[in-house]
């Protein structure tokens, strides 16, 4: 049978935030007109190279292959699905004579980082970098514009929209305060909209997306459907449905879309939504927990922290003070989180304090619980001895100069704590993927030994002592 535009396309699950899965369903015509749509706007031709990067389960897929099939590219597919630290991407993307490539805004900052540490610049073949996925912090993005030659476009969107329905290529102004998410793609239509009602430009509101590369909606879910597909009754043509996005925004004085927040608090957390309400919860389920906040940290977005307040106000630091959990308190809470959540959203930073500081509207003050916890993190850092991790029997903390060391060290500087012991695991600590392509790059400015050690390989040695041993055998080895 001849496939018509109003089939089935493809139907892709969100990461199920606040429960079961939804399967957004996307038709054939939606993808057709997304296709060549992101072909368009980036000006892509026969000749471009688009090194395929995300997950096959993410929806980023979606536009790393077709756009470049809409304009007769090739799609550079990659011999395995391991993550890339930056220094094996870029490699990748020379050898490959990448044009075009997507990373997530995390992702991007690493390799960026790894270009400025290293005084390098993007490969001479490779023209744009498509990112996205979270909000952009406006320095970085400033500071590539001025150093890379590698131009930069800033995506947003939804996998109920199909992928990214705006993008941004401008040079940011000195002034901005927000990297501004672009302007809509041909057939995809932006309103900024206050209790259904679209809102004048400069006025801040709920972002809505129209248009035919909606989704059909969810799988089997008509309540959701309706929920977030919504009839608009402020279109010319009837029938027309908004997707409404929870996401706030406005429209600038140059026409383009702002990112301002979540009408809730929800976050995404490495490409994954999330209600933190939703950890709060099972935190205050654990024996001993009264209250609980959940938010990602504020230097790198990618890894939840966790405030709790204890039941028993005799457990409680002083008011102001937090204090990070080792060990078995540590372990207490987050045992339980690792029975019913998602390794990605359960909190791997997780402090005690004696109350929840609100803000004047009233709202839990993150701000400040932050300062509370660099103010803990400066006070260990400036012990005279600080407190590490029981060590096993028999066992003593390095010297200094020894390997073991240093290595201890850098895991000590990553994960932002100095009260790490020789025998503490790394995913235990806070750490994830794109803190090990960190914790490896920095290893193998100091040891030549870990050239080419890749930053999966703390998953087979993911405490410092294991991964001074694999980097004395890698030395051992060599000729």
């Amino acid at each position: 049978a001849r496939a018509g535009g109003s089939d089935v396309a493809y139907v892709l699950f969100t990461s199920g935030s606040t429960g079961r899965p939804k399967g957004t369903v996307v038709e054939r015509d939606a993808l057709r007109r997304f296709a060549a749509a992101v072909a368009a706007r980036l000006g892509l031709t026969s000749r471009d190279r688009w090194l395929q990067v995300a997950s096959l389960g993410f929806d980023v897929l979606i536009e790393e292959v077709f756009p470049a099939f809409a304009a007769g590219a090739a799609v550079v597919c990659r011999e395995d699905t391991r993550a890339l630290d930056a220094e094996e991407l870029h490699i990748s993307l020379a050898r490959s004579r990448t044009t075009v490539v997507e990373l997530s805004t995390q992702y991007w900052l690493e390799y960026a980082r790894w270009l400025d540490a290293g005084g390098t610049t993007t490969p001479a073949e490779l023209r744009t970098v498509v990112v996205g996925g979270e909000r952009m912090d406006p320095r970085p993005y400033r500071a590539w514009q001025a150093r890379q030659p590698a131009g930069l476009a800033h995506v947003y969107g939804l996998t109920e929209c199909t992928v990214s329905s705006t993008f941004y290529t401008g040079l940011l102004p000195s002034g901005a305060a927000e990297v501004p998410l672009g302007t809509p793609l041909r057939d995809v239509e932006i309103s900024i909209r206050r209790d259904g009602r679209p809102v004048p430009d400069g006025e801040t509101g709920e972002i809505h997306i129209g248009g035919p590369l909606l989704a059909r909606g969810f799988l089997d879910d008509e309540a959701a459907t309706a929920r977030r597909f919504v009839p608009d009754p402020w279109a010319a043509d009837p029938g027309a449905r908004l997707y409404v996005t929870g996401d706030l925004g406005r429209i600038d004085a140059d026409g383009q879309l702002v990112f301002l927040g979540r009408v809730d608090d929800q976050v995404k957390i490495r490409g994954h939504r999330l209600e933190p309400a939703r950890v709060e919860r099972a935190l205050c389920e654990v024996a001993g927990v009264d209250q609980a906040v959940v938010f990602p940290d504020p230097e790198t977005g990618t890894v939840l922290w966790a405030f709790t307040v204890p039941a028993e106000q005799a457990a409680a630091p002083l008011p102001g003070e937090a204090v990070r959990l080792t060990g078995a308190d540590r372990d207490a809470l987050v045992a339980p989180l690792e029975a019913q959540l998602p390794d990605w959203a359960v909190p791997r930073v997780l402090y005690r304090v004696s109350v929840l500081p609100k803000n004047p509207h009233g709202k839990v003050d993150k701000r400040r619980l932050a300062t509370w916890a660099a103010a803990a993190g400066r006070t260990s850092a400036q012990a005279q001895a600080p407190v590490p991790s029981p060590l096993p029997h028999g066992a003593v903390e390095p010297s200094p100069g020894e390997p073991l060391d240093s290595v201890l060290a850098l895991f000590r500087e990553v994960l932002g704590d100095p009260g790490l012991g020789p025998d503490d695991n790394f995913f235990d600590h806070g750490g994830q993927s794109l803190l090990a392509m960190r914790l490896l790059a920095r290893l193998r400015e100091s040891h030549p030994a870990a050239a080419g050690l890749r930053a999966s390989a703390l998953f087979a040695s993911p405490t410092p002592r294991l991964l001074a041993e694999a980097v004395a055998e890698r030395a051992t080895a060599r000729p």
